[in-house]
């Protein structure tokens, strides 16, 4: 079979059009619309400065996507179409949501040559006291990176000029009418002629620059000490600055100018965009958290279930595991948990791997408190989470200056599981397992999985996990699935165990649900198991490299995108065997090569009763789900259906429930 799979990047921007999509949603409020249209630019901002380096370099080096048989330039030129598709499809809903929010009353953008003549000299007495001595006019090089995200072209008759507006002035400018506003760009566009005097300008444009971020790790070497390990990250992020061009953007009151961009960069026309209003939609989040009180204009606040306070979650684990789901379930059950811990005369190590903590974590306190305790705190930091590279070098120099023992993993595998262990003695102890990071602010807004548990069998194979990082080596896992080694394998051997049982007695079935399916063995594999018939349900919130109606007359594969109030972050794989016995996993990993095949990633089977129960309910209210579903269809389009009756929501059903609780 010929292009068998779809490209990674293509199915990227499918996902951002689905992210657009819930500002024509009637039962997304009005402002929320607005906070999916900021996040839509900032997932299109992520995509052209970290995955357009893969196309550039196909093109540069001739090469051809072996996946899609698509070479660079035919990527590029597609990629250009999804993503004009989306710029069109945004920028009409931004005109339709300002409108409704202006008809509500609440507030209005308008253009400056709209406002009433004491509005323009409100406004323009501002332009001249705050923002007119922080314009610089610069004569235009194509080779001179630009750190600001707005920028005015003045096109002279034998010279170009830039003016780069300083990032730190507000995108949103007052009027001095109540909640009536214009835009920076519109603003300076306005008074270009009070700056720009002595400069013979023929035409004038406002533009952005996106460029490309995706530098690699090139000096990583399994034998590095910690010391080298951190010198070389430290050079490696002062020396990130801007590289290539990967896209440009830009307004001009008649919409023309791609082919002049393209020249003025060098660059194809596929990488220059014509925008149909402002540039760089992420400043419609400001507007968002401006006017977020008004109760009916954004999602009705909640607040995940806590635990129960005179409660000892120890002694309740000493008894049953636990599962919760984030936020649902509130990241204080975590805090509560390592608190515990800390308290705890019993304990005498806590070790865990730290990723992507906020600033000014509790759990890198309670650490730091463990250790001025004297417990033993052991942490592998890993210092490769793209963008937050700086941030994990202080937190581990934080937890290092406190007395904790800071490791930094595997030099050549990213560290990516989501572990915490609670020692008391050499055997005994308590783990924490998830899907989602030790951040108590992403837990608020990301759907995520945390098993805790004082299982014996958990507890080996975490002190097990905890050794093969420190580089002691293992003697195997008695339930725990690791990357890079077996965690692939093990899905493609319940792959396989579940398509015998099906052939034996038609009763099998696969569950998946990730944020990326992409990786060309797992897709294989399914493929193989569909074409005999093996029902498989996926659910894959971002890019999804399989293809449907490959599989022949026996394929039953449905794949299904949620994209909601909440972002679905949780990784849950289900086989369903002929005997009717299921076994049900939790991972942080995706199915996706990078996670599979160069991570240190963890999966674990959920085999006691009550967690496994709650957990098997949760796999059947996201099947249920029809409201925040989009379905991937033959074609490689994504449908939201219109028939489903009733129109069914887990993440809503959730959000309810929590009313009827107090806590866990």
């Amino acid at each position: 079979m010929e292009n068998k799979y779809y490209n990674r990047d293509l199915s990227w921007l499918l996902f951002d059009n689905r992210v657009i999509d819930q500002a024509y949603n009637k039962k997304v409020p009005s402002l929320e619309k607005l906070r999916f249209l900021s996040i839509a630019s900032n997932n299109l901002d992520e995509f052209f400065g970290v995955r357009l380096h893969n196309v550039q370099t196909m093109i540069s080096k001739d090469r051809v996507d072996k996946r899609t048989g698509f070479n660079g330039m035919e990527l590029l030129s597609i990629i250009y179409e999804f993503n004009s598709r989306n710029i069109s499809k945004q920028y009409q809903a931004l005109a339709l949501v300002l409108e409704e929010l202006r008809e509500k009353g609440i507030f209005e953008v308008q253009r400056y040559d709209d406002l009433e003549f004491s509005e323009k000299n409100h406004v323009n007495d501002f332009f001249k006291q705050e923002i007119a001595d922080k314009l610089k006019i610069h004569e235009f090089s194509p080779e001179e990176k630009t750190m600001s995200n707005l920028n005015f072209l003045l096109c002279g008759k034998d010279k170009n000029y830039t003016i780069p507006v300083p990032t730190d002035i507000n995108r949103i400018i007052e009027t001095g009418i109540p909640n009536k506003f214009i835009l920076l760009g519109d603003l300076i566009y306005a008074n270009l002629d009070s700056i720009t005097k002595g400069f013979d300008i023929e035409q004038s444009y406002v533009y952005r620059v996106t460029y490309d971020k995706n530098k690699k790790y090139d000096f990583l070497d399994a034998k590095m000490g910690d010391s080298e390990y951190l010198d070389k990250m430290t050079d490696y992020i002062n020396n990130r600055g801007p590289r290539k061009i990967t896209r440009v953007e830009f307004y001009s009151p008649e919409h023309k100018g791609r082919n002049f961009f393209a020249g003025l960069f060098g660059l194809s026309k596929k990488s220059v965009y014509a925008i149909p209003g402002p540039l760089d939609l992420k400043f419609l989040d400001k507007l968002f958290k401006r006017y977020k009180n008004q109760s009916k204009l954004v999602f009705p606040k909640f607040k995940g279930l806590d635990w129960k306070p005179n409660q000892n979650i120890f002694e309740y684990l000493n008894k049953q595991s636990l599962l919760v789901q984030y936020p649902y379930d509130s990241f204080n059950i975590f805090l509560n948990f390592l608190n515990t811990a800390v308290n705890d005369p019993k304990t005498t190590a806590i070790q865990m791997t730290i990723y992507r903590t906020e600033k000014n974590s509790q759990v890198v306190k309670l650490l730091k408190e463990a250790a001025a305790k004297g417990i033993e705190v052991k942490t592998v930091v890993e210092l490769r989470a793209r963008f937050d590279e700086a941030h994990n070098l202080d937190v581990a120099e934080e937890l290092k200056q406190a007395g904790c023992k800071v490791y930094y993993g595997d030099r050549l595998n990213k560290v990516h599981a989501k572990i915490c262990l609670i020692r008391q003695g050499k055997s005994k102890g308590y783990v924490q397992i998830g899907t989602g990071n030790y951040n108590a602010i992403t837990a608020k807004v990301f759907s995520d999985i945390s098993f805790y548990t004082h299982n014996q069998r958990y507890v080996n194979d975490a002190v097990k996990f905890f050794e093969e990082l420190a580089g002691n080596g293992n003697t195997g896992f008695e339930l725990l699935v690791t990357s890079p080694n077996d965690l692939k394998r093990m899905i493609l051997t319940k792959i396989k165990k579940a398509t015998q049982d099906y052939l034996r007695d038609g009763k099998a079935e696969v569950f998946m649900k990730v944020n990326g399916l992409t990786d060309v063995d797992i897709i294989n594999g399914i493929y193989r198991a569909a074409r005999l018939g093996l029902p498989f349900r996926l659910i894959v919130r971002g890019p999804c490299s399989l293809k449907l109606g490959l599989c022949g007359e026996k394929e039953d594969i449905v794949v299904k995108s949620i994209v909601g109030e909440l972002l679905e972050h949780s990784r849950i794989y289900g086989f369903t065997y002929g005997n009717g016995s299921t076994e049900i996993w939790i991972s942080s990993a995706d199915l996706m090569t990078r996670n599979l095949d160069r991570r240190v990633e963890i999966a674990v089977p959920i085999v006691e009763s009550k967690p496994k129960k709650q957990i098997s309910k949760i796999i059947k209210m996201y099947t249920r789900d029809s409201a925040n579903s989009y379905y991937l269809t033959r074609d490689g389009e994504y449908f939201k259906s219109k028939k489903s009756f009733p129109n069914f929501s887990a993440q809503q059903t959730w959000l309810r429930r929590i009313k009827w609780r107090k806590y866990v």
